[in-house]
């Protein structure tokens, strides 16, 4: 594959998202980020048993999802600690643009393009040649100032 070919990639201009960890427990895991790390609860989704951090400038910087019952953190099988990373983007376009690349070159599309119901942005998600799940986003707040309404679930 071509080193970096801008021309053939939509996404040429990103900025780091947020973090999304499994954790296995979700109580214990948001005392220590709220009193470690002075983030905020900014919401919840009891549904998919998470909770969203943030500093106060985006919705969350950091999120917290539960594992599943019974599951643990393994080496190589089971489910990882890390969840996800998410690189931000300027336009939801970007987010379309990308869905047919992703499929052509047959990389595995775990979700979306869809409109978040909690964040409120275009999103999709998909998997490295590691399994690492990346999530492109749209938040035109990292790259200008816009009106969306927070969400909360």
């Amino acid at each position: 594959m071509p080193a970096n070919n801008a021309a053939s990639m939509p996404v040429v201009k990103g900025t780091l998202g947020h973090i999304v960890l499994n954790v296995a427990d979700l109580k214990k895991s948001e005392q220590f980020y709220r009193s470690i790390l002075g983030l905020k609860v900014s919401a919840r989704n009891l549904k998919t048993k998470m909770t969203f951090l943030s500093y106060g400038q985006e919705h969350h910087d950091i999120a917290l999802q539960a594992l599943p019952q019974g599951a643990k953190h393994v080496s190589g099988k089971g489910v990882a600690k890390l969840h996800h990373f998410c690189i931000y983007v300027d336009r939801n376009e970007i987010i379309d643009e990308l869905c047919p690349i992703l499929k052509r070159r047959k990389i595995p599309i775990v979700s979306g393009p869809e409109t978040l119901v909690v964040a409120g942005n275009r999103s999709i998600s998909f998997l490295d040649p590691d399994g690492n799940r990346v999530e492109i986003a749209c938040n035109a707040n990292k790259f200008r100032f816009d009106n969306r309404r927070k969400r909360m679930a």
